[in-house]
């Protein structure tokens, strides 16, 4: 029987509403507070992990813990129907690429708590996998802890299948107006593999955002733990020195991904 059920979906599932799809089509909002550690990695072993056409640039990179608030679709309601669906904690790996003597800032390792997001990453090309992720937090009334000042320590971490893969603790120091990513556009590569028969896609590609908002930009010391596991293989990731670590707030929208070059 021939089913008369209008596709209406950005993804899956399909319904006739396309209320139940996990990820509704863009702009996607996001609003992010971060801790991280800026550093340089051992770039012999970064080959391994930065695949062609991109190539290792100075071996600079950026990990991050964050807690992410987002709207997905300009669904701005859920915000107060569903607000769990509306945040979620992520844990990034970021790295200094260069492609065609251009830039980039590419992202070989990707962490969330939250399926929504986790979808969402993948059609952009991020390789998000779960994670149980939890940084420190402010709160206003918490005397010590109300806010971003110098002297005041702040940690997280990432655990992968029970086993802690990411550490980060800093001391922040004072104000500063730069901050530590994006070191250029957002450049990842997008990978469906074919399953015996259907389209095989493997393709580079520049995520679009705009409206950039930078809020409190707070830099000190910091410290990094990267532990490898059965198949996250952050022993690649060799530090070499330290550059300090970050506190810092900023909002974006992501509109896509515009194809660079179509891999084989």
């Amino acid at each position: 029987m021939q089913s008369n059920l209008k596709i209406d979906a950005f993804t899956l599932p399909i319904t006739r509403s396309g209320l139940s799809q996990i990820v509704p089509p863009p702009p996607w909002v996001y609003a992010i507070e971060m801790i991280g550690v800026k550093a340089h990695f051992n770039q012999s072993k970064l080959k391994d992990l930065v695949p062609q056409p991109l190539e290792t640039f100075d071996g600079e990179g950026f990990v991050y813990i964050a807690k992410i608030y987002t709207v997905s679709g300009n669904r701005w309601e859920m915000l107060y129907e569903d607000p769990e669906e509306t945040k979620y904690m992520e844990t990034v790996v970021a790295l200094k690429a260069r492609y065609k003597n251009s830039i980039y800032t590419y992202f070989p390792y990707m962490w969330v708590d939250k399926d929504l997001p986790l979808v969402r990453g993948l059609l952009l090309g991020y390789p998000k996998k779960l994670a149980i992720i939890s940084m420190s937090e402010f709160h206003k009334l918490l005397e010590n802890y109300s806010g971003p000042s110098s002297g005041i320590k702040m940690g997280g971490y990432a655990l992968r299948n029970g086993k802690e893969i990411i550490r980060i603790k800093i001391t922040l120091r004072e104000k500063t107006d730069s901050p530590p990513i994006p070191f250029g556009p957002i450049i990842q590569f997008r990978r469906f593999p074919s399953v015996i028969e259907g389209t095989d896609v493997y393709e580079l590609g520049q995520v679009v955002s705009s409206d950039f908002k930078v809020g409190e930009i707070w830099k000190g010391e910091g410290e990094l733990k990267l532990n490898d596991s059965v198949n996250d293989e952050l022993g690649l990731l060799e530090v070499d020195k330290i550059d300090g670590g970050y506190y810092f707030t900023w909002a974006f929208k992501q509109l896509g991904i515009k194809i660079l070059e179509k891999l084989s």
